[in-house]
């Protein structure tokens, strides 16, 4: 498959943002309205006129865009701030709409290995723990990070084998303030992975499970790929699950992703006082994984 990095953006302004939405809503067919992210305060309506889709929240702006090519159409708002509008579309819509476009992403941080670019993703919930995992693990000698909360994939079949590839989706490493005070003070900032030399190579996924009581700082265990396929497609992004063609391939790559890549639970004692531990852990168990296979029984660190 051809890599494919990023959309191209074209810009516009001067849009009238609350007059364009009803029009939309009058002429167009709603598909979704998404809730508000938590740096929002407005939910946001997806709408679909022929083979036009728009992504609109009144009052701020929009975006359009067509299946058939990754480009969209920006009209930000005059009153609204450049640089926040962007940080909406890169955060909150790009990751819904790549489904349009072929490409799923999950809600996951990854990081990969500067010598051969192969790619650990962290999945899971909010509040998992999954920036705080990628940051403080690419921050070690030897990795980059490619993704922070959000990890685009797709898969295709060669020569009858599914290859899962990883596309690139821009975004920033964002630390909640005691993760942000802790890797201040101890180490240089995770350096991003160069997608430039090589496409990062998924090889192993890690489903968080935080315990601040856990008695050992990590523990992981192998999940099977009907338990990783559910646990996996709850993280998923998507415009609508309406689009009966999208949640074809949606559910498809999702599956081969689960029957493809090793998916584990990775049980870890919630504390900065553990975590350098956790590290060390998940490079000895993703080396074991590569000689070994996966494993089957617990491996896990004395307290």
């Amino acid at each position: 498959m051809k890599l494919w990095t990023e959309p191209v953006v074209e810009w516009r302004s001067g849009t009238d943002s609350v007059a364009h939405h009803a029009r939309l809503l009058t002429t167009g067919e709603l598909l979704a309205t998404w809730a508000p992210a938590p740096f929002e305060e407005t939910a946001t309506d997806c709408v679909r006129i022929g083979e036009q889709y728009w992504v609109w929240q009144p009052g701020i702006g929009g975006i359009s865009f067509f299946e058939d090519r990754p480009q969209l159409t920006a009209f930000p708002s005059a009153q609204v701030d450049p640089e926040w509008f962007e940080y909406l579309v890169t955060r909150s819509w790009l990751p819904a709409i790549y489904q349009i476009w072929g490409r799923q992403v999950l809600h996951a941080s990854a990081v990969a290995r500067s010598a051969d670019g192969s790619a650990v993703a962290f999945a899971g919930p909010s509040h998992a723990g999954k920036s705080t995992m990628a940051y403080g693990l690419g921050r070690r000698s030897g990795w980059g990070l490619v993704s922070d909360d959000t990890l685009a994939f797709s898969s295709a079949t060669v020569t009858g084998t599914v290859a899962i590839n990883l596309h690139r989706l821009p975004n920033d490493a964002r630390l909640r303030p005691a993760s942000a005070e802790y890797f201040g003070g101890t180490a240089p900032p995770a350096e991003p992975y160069d997608w430039l030399t090589r496409p990062p190579r998924l090889t192993a996924i890690y489903f968080l499970d935080g315990d601040p009581h856990l008695a050992c700082p990590a523990r992981v265990t192998t999940l099977k790929a009907g338990e990783s396929y559910a646990l996996l497609l709850e993280q998923a992004h998507a415009v609508t699950l309406k689009l009966a063609k999208h949640n074809r391939q949606l559910m498809q790559d999702y599956l081969e992703l689960a029957a493809t890549i090793p998916v584990f639970r990775l049980t870890y004692r919630r504390s900065f006082e553990a975590i350098e531990e956790v590290f060390d852990m998940l490079e000895d168990h993703l080396r074991a994984t590569e000689t070994q296979g996966p494993p089957i029984e617990i491996v896990s660190i004395p307290a």
